[in-house]
């Protein structure tokens, strides 16, 4: 196998490997092997990185080292440029690197003195260094070893960060799917297809009490025929929306039908209100499918959900007033209605709205619900 086959080898390695982290210590030596190298490390401190793998029978070694090999590493590396591989005397000259802690304490004793290393990552939080070695009676790393390794390190840091960034939309995913799961009033995610995704705890409670609400895998719908006609054309309609574009509240442009639907139950119960908001790919908050295009809120109406205003006021310096604006909104009102049940105008509560999407950071009403419901709601134990 030739030297650019070797090099390509270990860049299909490494994308396998940020795409399925157990693969990292296999890419690992294949990187090493590519330049030559008798070991290799992937040396990863801090929040969202793939962890330390090490090059030799892929076996990790005790935590102890594992953690001076982290820190030694980082420190000696720090002056290296992020993503440019660097022999060891380019770093730090022979007699020096002998006496350092990295040396004395790792390298040396496991026979190692030749090196190559690259920073991949530099960041407050976590930062990720590759390096490869050879054992002290061999010849050092020649110019060819060293551009082997430049050809390999940006896929290397392309792939931590891939990487990276999956672990952190999974975190998200499961924040944002564990907090809807506690909400205490119901919430069902719907495709293009008006398929549900999702459906939380309390959706499907409501669903199997059998009184007013159908919930299966493949559609929503009510006992009441003329409830189910109604839901399922608002539900079309709201799909329907997505591309048509959105004001500031949210609501589409164009006329619709209203965004909101009864579904009748069993006296002395009062029918359910389903609040049906449109959403597309842009505008799905944080942490949830982006195959979403419908989200429904079911709610009681002798059983609002609870928010504490106190607590959103002080999270997002809210004034009392967008404090309640942010709750009404988020117990599925939409800007008008919640307008009449503050008793201002809607031009006033559009002002507030965007004082709200300000102070939490957000640009879109379905994104700052996500936040408000997050932060401020009373969820189930």
């Amino acid at each position: 196998m030739t030297r650019i086959d070797t090099v390509h080898r270990a860049i299909r390695h490494i994308y396998e490997a940020a795409l399925a982290p157990g693969q990292w210590s296999g890419a690992v030596t294949a990187v090493a092997q590519a330049i030559g190298g008798h070991k290799a490390i992937l040396s990863a401190q801090g929040s969202g990185t793939p962890g330390l793998a090490v090059m030799s029978g892929g076996e990790l070694p005790p935590p102890w080292i594992q953690r001076e090999v982290e820190h030694g590493l980082i420190r000696w590396t720090h002056a290296c440029p992020i993503g440019k591989p660097l022999r060891e005397h380019a770093l730090m000259a022979d007699p020096a690197f002998r006496q350092s802690a990295l040396y004395t304490d790792i390298i040396g004793p496991a026979g190692g003195f030749h090196g190559i290393a690259a920073p991949l990552l530099r960041l407050p939080d976590h930062q990720v260094v590759f390096a490869a070695g050879r054992e002290s009676c061999a010849v050092d790393f020649s110019p060819k070893d060293v551009n082997a390794a430049r050809r390999i390190v940006p896929h290397l840091a392309a792939a931590v960060q891939v990487q990276s960034r999956l672990d952190l939309a999974d975190r998200r995913a499961r924040d944002a799917y564990e907090v809807i799961a506690r909400l205490d009033f119901g919430v069902i995610l719907l495709d293009a297809r008006m398929r549900p995704i999702f459906a939380n705890p309390r959706a499907e409670r409501l669903a199997r009490d059998g009184d007013g609400l159908i919930l299966t895998r493949h559609h929503v719908s009510a006992v009441s025929a003329g409830d189910a006609r109604a839901l399922q054309d608002a539900i079309a309609a709201a799909v329907g929306v997505n591309g048509r574009g959105a004001g500031v509240d949210g609501v589409a442009a164009v006329p619709l039908a209203p965004m909101r639907r009864a579904v009748t139950r069993r006296p002395p119960l009062a029918p359910l209100v389903v609040r049906i908001l449109p959403v597309d790919a842009s505008d799905v908050p944080d942490g949830i499918s982006t195959a979403t295009r419908v989200i429904l809120f079911l709610m009681e109406p002798d059983r609002p959900p609870g928010i504490d205003p106190v607590l959103l006021a002080t999270t997002f310096r809210f004034t009392r007033r967008e404090a309640a604006l942010a709750i009404l909104l988020a117990r599925g009102m939409d800007l008008a209605e919640a307008a009449t049940e503050l008793g201002i105008a809607k031009g006033t509560a559009r002002s507030y709205l965007k004082q709200v999407l300000a102070k939490t950071y957000t640009h879109r009403q379905a994104e700052m619900v996500s936040v408000v419901l997050r932060v401020g709601m009373e969820v189930s134990r």
